[in-house]
C-alpha cells in the first residue's frame, strides 16, 4: 500500500529517510495526519485474495505495476467462486474510488466491484473490455477512519470471460488537484554537493522539501557534469565537488528522498564534455577544427568530445547503462551539452574517415552527418536503456533556439542549436527521447528572442512526445515572468515546464510564490502519463553484430529493413538497434563489404517488446544460427499438440543441409505438464519437435545447439484455456491461491534460465 501526496510515498523509503532528516520527518508527519490518497496494487499490503484461487498475469499491456490477477467468471447470477479485496487505512473523509486494469476482449463486461463504505455497500458493474490502462472511477463514498472500509471484486460476472484484479485508488475529495503536468526544477552540480557528507545530504533533503512545498513534482539533479561523477562509478572518478562517507551514494540518496515525498528524480547528465585529464588521456577523442587540428583547450568552458568518434559513443553509452543498471528506481536520465560548441566541430581524423568512407549511408554533408551521429547515439541509448528498464524516461535540454529558419525575422547570428549539430527535432521524430526541455531563456513578449516565438515551434515539432519549455529565473526580480511563461506554455498545449535553476527559484521563494492562491501551482499535480512508455504499441529490436569466425564486434555494418528507407549503423561495440517497429514480422539485412551479409527475420514482435537479436556475419553456406520456421504456431489450445520446426541456417537465412547438429529445447514458464522430446539431431538441416501442454499460459521455447557453435533461437507460444471461464491468452498462468504465496524461487526461475548464456553471444541561449 502506498500513501500518496500527489505521487507515491513508499513506506520503506519514509523509514530510511526519517533516520536521515528530522526536519523532513516533521513535514511528513504533518502531511500524514491529513486525508491522503492511497493506492493499493495487487502486490501491496492491503490487497488480499479472500476466496478461491486466482492466476497472475504479467504481460498484458496497460497493467499497473508488473502484474495483476485474473479469474474465470461464473455468470452474473451465480454465487462467486473467488473474491479479492483492497483494504486501505484511511482518515475519515469522502473518497473517490477508482480501479486500474488492463483491458482486453476476453474480459467480463460486468465485473462486480463492491465498495464497502460508511453508509453501507454499493456494487458497481464495470466493463473491463474498455478503458484499460487508466484510472476508472467507481464513484465517491464516505469512509470512516481506519480499515473498516474496503473495495471487493468477485467473479460472478459474464460467463466465459475473466475478471481482472489489479490496482485501486482512494482519493479524498478534499484533496483538490490540478490537471497532470510536468513541474520540474533543474539543480546544477554547483547548488547541492559538498565535501562534507552530512551537508550534501541536508542539501538534498532541503531541495526535495522545497520542491514538494511549492507543488513541483520533479527534480532534475545534476550528477555528471563532465567525465567525473557525483555518484560512485567503477568507470569514472568521483568529482572533487563531493566527498562520501562509508557506503554513501548521493544518487541513491536523492532517489529515496524524492520518492519519499512523491517527487520524480531525474539524473542530469552532461554528455559531450570532459575534463582536461580525460582529454589528455584520450587525445584522439577530442574535437578538431576544420584543418583537423585537435582542440586541446577549453571552448565555452569545456573540453569537448567528438560526436562522430565511435569510441566516444560507446563510452558514453556505457556510462548511461551503468546508471540504468545500478539505480532501477530512477525516474529518468536527462542529457545536456549534447551538441558541439561551434559549427566548425569536429573534423577529427576518425570522424572524417567514417564520414567520407563507410559510415555515411545517406551521403550527408559535414553538418548533417555530424548532427546525425548524435541522433544515432541517442537511438542506441534509447534501445539499450529500455531493454533493461522499459519505464525510465530519457530526455534532454537542447538550446532554446533551433535554427534561424524556424522563426520569422530572426537573424542568423543567434546561438542556434542545429548549426551546432544539435537536431532535437530529429531526436523526437525518431523516438530517441521521451521529452525535451528546450532552454527558452528569454522573456515572454518584448524584444527578440521571445519565449512565445520559440515554444510554439517546439510544440509543433513534438512528434507525439512531450515538450516542457525551460524557463530561466536567474535574472528575474520576482515570480511574475515565470508565472507568465507557465501560463503561455499551457496555452500552447505544452504538458509542463522546467525552471532554471534551483538557486534562482529558492532566492525568489518559488516554493510559496508559485503555489499561492491564484498562482499556477496553487494545487498539486501529478506528472503526465507518457503513453508510449505506459502502454506502448511499437517494439524495439537491439543486439550485437559480430564476425562469426572471430566473435569480434563489427562496426559500421549497414542494417536495413524490408519496406523501410532508413539505414542503421552498428556501433564500435557492434551494438545495433531499430526503434518504433509495428507488431508483427520484420526482415532485416546486415551488410559489411569484405566480411559478409546476414539476412534474418524477427517474427512475432508485440507492442512494448524489446527483443535482443544478435547477428553473426559469415560467408554464404556457413552455418551460423538456428531459426524457428515461420510456420510454427504462436497460439495453441491447451491439450493440443503442435510442431516446433527448427532449421540450421547461414547468415543469409538459407538452410544448411550438410552436417548434423544436436539440438536441445529448454522450455521456460511451464505451468502444467509438457510432453514431447526436448533433444534431437538435425537431418538435412532441420528437425521438428512435437509438444503438448495441458494448461493455459505462455511458454518460451529456447532452442540451442549442444556444441555451442550455432546461435540459439527462441519462441513464445501461448496456450489458450479450454475450460469455461477461460483463463487468459496473454499470461504466464502462475496460480495463486487464497492466503498462499508462490515461492520466490519459482517466480525467479524463468528469469534465471533466460539469463543463462545459451550458445554463443552472437545470434543471428544558456546551457550547463
Amino acid at each position: 500500500m502506498r500513501l500518496r501526496f500527489g505521487r507515491a510515498i513508499a513506506f520503506t523509503d519514509i523509514l530510511g529517510w526519517l533516520g536521515r532528516a528530522l526536519a523532513l520527518a516533521a513535514l511528513v508527519s504533518c502531511c500524514a495526519s491529513l486525508a491522503a490518497q492511497v493506492v493499493i496494487d495487487n502486490v501491496d499490503t492491503g490487497f488480499s485474495v479472500t476466496f478461491g484461487s486466482w492466476t497472475s498475469g504479467t504481460v498484458a499491456p496497460g497493467r499497473y505495476g508488473s502484474d495483476y490477477l485474473y479469474k474465470g467468471a461464473v455468470g452474473a447470477g451465480a454465487g462467486p467462486t473467488g473474491t479479492v479485496e483492497w483494504r486501505p487505512s484511511l482518515a475519515a473523509d469522502t473518497y473517490t474510488v477508482e480501479v486500474w486494469y488492463p483491458a482486453g476482449s476476453n474480459r467480463a463486461d460486468d465485473a462486480p466491484f463492491t465498495i464497502h463504505h460508511a453508509n453501507g455497500s454499493t456494487t458497481v458493474r464495470l466493463n473491463q473490455q474498455l478503458n484499460g490502462g487508466q484510472w476508472v472511477s467507481l464513484g465517491s463514498f464516505d469512509f470512516n477512519a481506519g480499515t473498516g472500509g474496503y473495495l471487493e471484486l468477485a467473479n460472478n460476472a459474464q460467463t466465459g470471460q475473466v475478471v481482472i484484479a489489479d490496482a485501486a485508488r482512494f482519493t479524498p475529495v478534499s484533496a483538490a488537484t490540478a490537471p497532470d503536468e510536468f513541474r520540474g526544477v533543474w539543480v546544477s552540480r554547483f547548488e547541492w554537493p559538498s565535501t562534507t557528507p552530512s551537508v550534501w545530504k541536508a542539501n538534498i533533503n532541503t531541495i526535495m522539501a522545497n520542491a514538494k512545498a511549492g507543488n513541483f513534482n520533479a527534480v532534475v539533479l545534476q550528477m555528471r557534469g563532465d567525465t567525473t561523477t557525483l555518484y560512485p562509478s567503477p568507470y569514472e572518478p568521483l568529482s572533487s565537488l563531493i566527498s562520501n562517507g562509508s557506503g554513501d551514494d548521493a544518487l541513491a540518496y536523492a532517489i529515496s528522498a524524492a520518492h519519499a515525498l512523491g517527487l520524480e528524480l531525474h539524473c542530469y547528465f552532461n554528455t559531450h564534455v570532459c575534463t582536461s585529464a580525460f582529454a589528455s588521456a584520450n587525445p584522439t577523442w577530442i574535437i578538431a577544427d576544420a584543418t583537423g587540428t585537435p582542440i586541446n583547450s577549453p571552448v565555452d568552458g569545456y573540453y569537448w568530445l567528438a560526436p562522430g568518434h565511435p569510441d566516444v559513443q560507446a563510452y558514453l553509452r556505457k556510462q548511461v547503462m551503468h546508471i540504468v543498471n545500478t539505480y532501477p528506481a530512477l525516474d529518468g536520465i536527462h542529457f545536456d551539452r549534447i551538441r558541439m560548441p561551434e559549427p566548425v566541430y569536429s573534423h577529427d581524423s576518425v570522424s572524417e574517415a567514417r564520414r567520407t568512407g563507410g559510415a555515411n549511408p545517406d551521403a550527408l554533408n559535414f553538418d548533417d552527418w555530424t548532427a546525425d551521429q548524435i541522433t544515432r547515439f541517442l537511438r542506441d541509448v534509447y534501445a539499450e536503456v529500455h531493454g533493461v528498464n522499459p519505464h525510465i524516461q530519457l530526455s534532454a535540454a537542447p538550446l532554446g533556439l533551433y535554427a534561424a529558419s524556424a522563426y520569422a525575422g530572426y537573424p542568423s547570428g543567434y546561438y542556434y542549436g542545429l548549426p551546432r549539430h544539435q537536431d532535437a527535432k530529429a531526436w523526437l521524430a525518431q523516438g530517441a527521447l521521451d521529452w525535451i526541455a528546450p532552454q527558452c531563456y528569454w522573456a515572454d513578449g518584448g524584444s527578440l528572442p521571445d519565449f512565445s516565438d520559440l515554444v510554439p515551434d517546439w510544440q509543433a515539432s513534438a512528434s507525439g512526445r512531450h515538450i516542457y519549455p525551460g524557463m530561466s529565473a536567474t535574472s528575474d526580480a520576482n515570480e511574475t515572468e515565470t508565472v507568465n511563461e507557465i501560463t503561455a506554455a499551457r496555452g500552447f498545449g505544452c504538458q509542463g515546464t522546467m525552471v532554471w535553476s534551483y538557486g534562482a527559484a529558492n532566492s525568489l521563494n518559488f516554493w510559496s510564490n508559485l503555489s499561492a492562491a491564484g498562482k499556477p501551482y496553487e494545487q498539486p499535480a501529478s506528472t503526465p502519463d507518457l503513453p508510449w512508455l505506459s502502454n506502448p504499441t511499437t517494439a524495439i529490436v537491439k543486439g550485437v553484430i559480430a564476425d562469426f569466425a572471430t566473435g569480434q564486434p563489427l562496426q559500421d555494418v549497414w542494417v536495413t529493413r524490408a519496406g523501410d528507407g532508413y539505414t542503421g549503423l552498428s556501433a564500435a561495440d557492434g551494438f545495433w538497434c531499430w526503434l518504433n517497429l509495428p507488431p508483427g514480422n520484420h526482415t532485416f539485412t546486415a551488410d559489411l563489404p569484405g566480411t559478409g551479409t546476414a539476412v534474418f527475420t524477427v517474427n512475432g514482435l508485440t507492442g512494448g517488446e524489446v527483443r535482443t537479436v544478435n547477428i553473426a556475419i559469415a560467408p554464404a553456406g556457413t552455418a551460423t544460427r538456428l531459426e524457428i520456421d515461420a510456420a510454427t504456431p504462436t497460439s495453441v489450445q491447451a491439450g493440443s499438440s503442435f510442431d516446433l520446426i527448427v532449421r540450421v541456417v547461414d547468415s543469409l537465412g538459407t538452410t544448411v543441409t550438410s552436417g548434423s547438429y544436436n539440438l536441445n529445447v529448454s522450455p521456460v514458464g511451464v505451468t502444467g505438464t509438457l510432453t514431447g522430446a526436448t533433444s534431437a539431431a538435425t537431418s538435412n538441416g532441420e528437425h521438428t519437435f512435437t509438444f503438448t501442454h495441458d494448461a493455459p499460459g505462455t511458454i518460451t521455447f529456447i532452442v540451442s545447439e549442444a556444441g555451442g557453435t550455432l546461435a540459439f533461437t527462441s519462441l513464445d507460444v501461448t496456450f489458450t484455456a479450454t475450460q469455461s471461464g477461460g483463463g487468459e491468452d496473454e499470461d504466464s498462468g502462475c496460480a495463486i491461491a487464497a492466503n498462499h504465496q508462490t515461492p520466490w524461487w519459482l517466480l525467479a526461475l524463468p528469469l534465471l534460465l533466460l539469463a543463462v548464456r545459451v550458445g554463443p553471444t552472437i545470434l543471428s541561449g544558456r546551457d550547463r
